[in-house]
């Protein structure tokens, strides 16, 4: 599933994001990624299940005397070396293959591992009162993770993004994204007003509204 953001829906999303700076104390930074890593064990699995099925075909012919006359070794290992190479090439051939392969626990491992890099990367934290969030989409994985810094942990907690969350995990299915990401951002925005981060007076923009994408 490819995303391409036109500069509408970019635009789009960067004034909800400076929506939500005029009212409230809070930065967001909405950090897209096709995906969060290249799954490259997910070919070394194909490969390996392609090839046991080869010798699974072969031996189950050469017991039922199946085998084509004049079958001879090098026959049989040419065949299951090309099952090998099929397998390892079916992952980089059908993307979506891969994502049957990797188990989720795993997926969700390296989304939150590229989610907590952006965080560094982008200086989310770099806010006089610690109050950035990072909304982190990868697409590949379906997957959404909402880091906010320590100056909002203190009143919010993890679960209170979950909602946010689904949101953008929704529009990814239904190929809406740009959409989804500002109804999240204006939701970031009502979970801000309603735990007393008020836009200050003195309050200065300390982050690029623009949506990140890597």
């Amino acid at each position: 599933m490819n995303f391409v953001f036109s500069e509408k829906e970019k635009e789009q999303i960067k004034e909800a994001v400076q929506a939500l700076e005029s009212e409230s104390s809070g930065e967001v930074v909405p950090f897209f990624v096709s995906g969060s890593d290249s799954y490259d064990e997910a070919k070394w699995i194909s490969s390996l299940i392609l090839t046991v099925l080869g010798v699974i075909f072969v031996g189950g012919l050469a017991y039922f005397w199946l085998l084509p006359s004049g079958t001879n070794t090098l026959m049989v290992m040419t065949y299951l070396f090309v099952s090998a190479i099929f397998g390892f090439l079916a992952p980089i051939v059908f993307p979506t293959l891969g994502s049957f392969l990797i188990s989720d626990a795993v997926m969700e491992k390296r989304v939150r591992q590229r989610a907590f890099q952006a965080f560094l990367n982008e200086e989310v934290f770099m806010t006089i009162d610690r109050t950035g969030i990072l909304i982190f989409i990868s697409a590949y994985e379906n997957k959404v993770v909402v880091l906010a810094d320590s100056g909002i942990n203190a009143k919010v907690q993890e679960s209170d993004w979950d909602h946010i969350v689904q949101i953008v995990v929704k529009s990814i299915k239904e190929e809406r994204l740009a959409e989804g990401i500002t109804e999240a951002i204006n939701e970031c925005k009502k979970l801000l007003l309603d735990n007393g981060f008020v836009v200050r007076s003195d309050d200065t923009n300390e982050l690029p509204d623009d949506i990140r994408i890597g």
